[in-house]
């Protein structure tokens, strides 16, 4: 797999400014790179990250989300309920470029149609994890998920294709597992 070198600050509510290599100085790190904090698929998919942070936690990783937007009433109704930890601002879009092979992909409006976004947002309103939801912000720069060894390699990437495009959990905590040396 790839490495994830780059010297890139990230930036936490505070404003502090963090340098993303130290996620993963001390072990491995699950990053959830999120395209809306207000989007229904989006808390779904962050609910059920956080929600398995057990696991990931027996298996040595940490968990850590990102956004590439920070809107300050967007960011307070996310957190805590659809994500408890570490939550920071990616102003370059630093892990979105990785999650999609070098350069963040954007969805088209037009997916919006598409049955497979319907039959995704019926099944997140039927979860009962997503209690409200809206369209605040840019929802159009795709996100994904990575696990990143510590040292920087990268040991399992998913990129989000659509709206509503989640990683299989399984895979993901099997990936987590094996990066944290639990497999």
């Amino acid at each position: 797999m790839a490495s994830y070198k780059t010297a890139q600050l990230l930036k936490g509510k505070g404003g502090e400014a963090i340098p993303a290599a130290d996620l993963w100085k001390d072990g491995p790190c699950l990053v959830v790179a999120l395209r809306r904090p207000g989007c229904l698929l989006c808390r779904e998919e962050s609910i059920k990250v956080w929600n398995a942070r057990q696991q990931f936690e027996e298996a040595g990783v940490r968990l850590v989300c990102v956004l590439h937007e920070w809107i300050d009433r967007e960011v307070d109704a996310f957190r805590p309920e659809y994500w408890g930890g570490e939550l920071y601002y990616d102003q370059d879009k630093a892990f979105y470029a990785a999650v999609h092979g070098g350069k963040p992909a954007r969805a088209s409006l037009l997916q919006l149609l598409s049955p497979t976004v319907w039959r995704a947002g019926k099944r997140a309103k039927e979860s009962g994890l997503v209690k409200e939801s809206n369209y605040k912000g840019d929802g159009l720069t795709l996100g994904g998920l990575l696990i990143i060894k510590k040292g920087g390699d990268i040991a399992y990437s998913y990129a989000e294709k659509t709206f509503g495009d989640h990683a299989p959990m399984e895979e993901v905590l099997a990936a987590a597992k094996a990066a944290g040396g639990k497999a």
